[in-house]
């Protein structure tokens, strides 16, 4: 069902942002992690999902942000992009707000790294280490989708803060993500979920999206706010509900293939799940929640 590509942990610096720190570009760092895997292997049909899901999402919240950054971002800023993947984010605001600067972060190189925009950039590096920034630079910082990419721990103890030390003070943070649940799923999908919960506590990645709760919990972040949209799955939401579907069905197989792995479930079972899905989250009228979490870093 697709070979799994194992991404080595490497910190290989691709173009000129100004104050970025020096990586050793000959040395490939490998890290023991229950998450030594993408759950998706990064390949034409990744990329192609996470296109459809970033304008999915954008044409939901009829805005790429949530953060009162506008302003921010028509008079000229620096935004960094964690989790950029192939860029779209990246690259969707940077031609529109031409005064700013974008730089996108990835642990794989699927990034434009030749024809970009002039104030789009790209690095290559693990958030989970220490970002390669000076502290208080960016005045916004942007997570896309990140909370299957990290354990609890890195994410609580190593991203966050992180993010919070390169911000600039007045800055914004804001993280998107799905939730971790279906609404109005059949008994396929409750019991593909179920697997999933089960595989996600192998891998000691956080339960739950990321909400305002947990950017409360940090005492420098203030003007916390949180919005969530439903989004549908399948064909009882219009072109929207089919294409997040989509997205939805071409991840669905190597998420199984690995619980399948981990559990030593029956391939046949999973398989015969998978190929009921389509038609059930259009007859359930199932949806996803996204929920954007944004704040402000306190002046002082």
């Amino acid at each position: 069902m697709g070979n799994k590509l194992s991404l080595v942990r490497n910190k290989k610096r691709i173009g000129n942002s100004g104050n970025v720190k020096n990586f050793d570009t000959e040395t490939n760092h490998s890290h023991s992690s229950n998450n030594e895997f993408y759950t998706v292997p990064v390949r034409f049909e990744e990329f192609e999902r996470l296109k459809i899901k970033h304008f999915v999402i954008k044409t939901v919240f009829e805005e790429n942000f949530s953060a009162p950054i506008k302003d921010l971002l028509i008079n000229g800023c620096r935004v960094l992009d964690i989790g950029c993947g192939p860029g779209t984010w990246i690259l969707d605001l940077s031609s529109v707000y031409t005064q700013s600067s974008f730089v996108g972060l990835d642990i794989s190189l699927m990034f434009p790294s030749q024809i970009k925009p002039n104030n789009a950039d790209f690095v290559v590096a693990d958030a989970r280490n220490e970002l390669p920034f000076e502290s208080n630079y960016f005045d916004y910082i942007h997570l896309g989708d990140m909370g299957y990419c990290f354990t609890e721990y890195e994410f609580d103890h190593v991203v966050i803060p992180e993010c919070i030390r390169i911000l600039k003070p007045g800055g914004w943070f804001e993280s998107q993500e799905t939730r971790r649940f279906i609404n109005n799923s059949g008994p396929c999908s409750e019991k593909l979920v179920s697997l999933g919960e089960e595989f996600l506590k192998t891998l000691e990645i956080k339960p739950s999206a990321y909400s305002q709760n947990d950017l409360k919990k940090n005492p420098n972040m203030t003007n916390i706010k949180e919005y969530v949209k439903q989004i549908p799955l399948g064909s009882w939401g219009g072109k929207i509900g089919e294409e997040f579907a989509e997205t939805f069905l071409i991840a669905l197989p190597y998420f199984v293939e690995r619980d399948t792995e981990e559990n030593y479930l029956p391939f046949e079972e999973m398989n015969e799940l998978i190929n009921k899905i389509p038609l059930e989250i259009s007859e359930c009228n199932s949806s996803v929640d996204c929920v954007r979490t944004f704040g402000q870093k306190k002046y002082s």
